[in-house]
């Protein structure tokens, strides 16, 4: 076999089966093994059979959730190439690959379409592919984990946010980055190495999976008549101009805070402050589509 597909069932509320039967036939005919997930954590462990093995390409059919289970089975040999069959709620790591639109040509794409080095971000032990943070988005994240997500990815995410907003209060975090630390009140922390999450967020919208930085999002303490506003531009990835909000560049930064305090990585919960987040460069080749980064 040359490529191992690992197949997430529940992905996307049952999109991820529907792909899968639209793919069934086109499989038949291509050099692959299809291993299903059973549980969670599941897909780490198949990725890991496989991990060290050169010539295999590993593709992930399911959404972030279960992209951020394979990357973490491959990693931290990420000998196979990695690529994936988005079917998720947020599908936000497929934004930076430039995946064409029909599930066949998904599929061709993902076994035989061309290869580039992306960068890894690691939060504590974790491996991820596309935005880590601490803040009201990780309370946000993890609030949608424990629900079943019904509706599309932007929804289910706008509709977690508006719960939040009335409750949630900024934390005092400090923050060390080039040698540099300084403690401020804040409402949210994001590393991002793509550009979006959330089922569509642009939050760090000038991030590049193959510069060795992470962009990071540190947004100050809002009034919370500001919030939903900055929120908004999200969206469009203006609100690095809002004058609570600062942008910088990192390959490596260390974030402390009340220990009770989530950190998500591609949207899974993955522990608490303190965290140390770095950048892995060029650490697994992955298929996009023809496109320069």
């Amino acid at each position: 076999m040359t490529a191992r597909i690992i197949v997430n069932p529940t992905a996307g509320n049952g999109k991820a089966q529907q792909l899968f039967d639209t793919l069934k036939p086109y499989l038949d005919a291509e050099s692959v093994e299809i291993c299903h997930t059973e549980r969670p954590g599941h897909a780490t462990e198949l990725a890991r059979e496989v991990a060290h093995d050169d010539q295999m390409t590993v593709i992930s059919l399911g959404g972030d959730g279960t992209h951020h289970e394979v990357i973490n089975g491959l990693m931290p040999s990420g000998k196979p190439i990695f690529a994936v069959l988005p079917a998720g709620t947020g599908n936000d790591f497929v934004r930076a690959l430039n995946y064409p639109k029909t599930p066949r040509d998904m599929l061709d794409l993902a076994l035989h379409g061309p290869v580039r080095f992306f960068d890894l971000g690691q939060v504590n032990e974790q491996f991820f592919l596309t935005v880590s943070g601490v803040g009201f988005d990780a309370e946000v994240a993890g609030w949608v984990n424990q629900r079943e997500k019904q509706g599309t990815g932007t929804w289910i995410f706008l509709r977690a946010i508006l719960r939040h907003l009335i409750r949630y209060r900024a934390q005092s975090m400090t923050v060390s980055v080039g040698g540099i630390t300084r403690q401020e009140k804040t409402f949210m922390l994001a590393a991002g190495n793509t550009a979006f999450y959330a089922g569509g967020m642009r939050i760090c919208p000038d991030a590049r999976p193959d510069d060795g930085f992470f962009q990071v999002i540190w947004v100050q303490d809002l009034a919370p008549v500001s919030v939903l506003p900055l929120l908004v531009r999200v969206f469009r990835g203006t609100h690095v101009r809002h004058p609570r909000v600062q942008s910088l560049e990192a390959d490596e930064l260390l974030v402390d805070g009340p220990p009770e305090l989530l950190v998500h990585a591609d949207g899974e919960i993955v522990g608490h402050l303190p965290i140390t987040l770095k950048v892995r460069h060029h650490a697994i080749r992955v298929r996009t589509g023809p496109m320069p980064l």
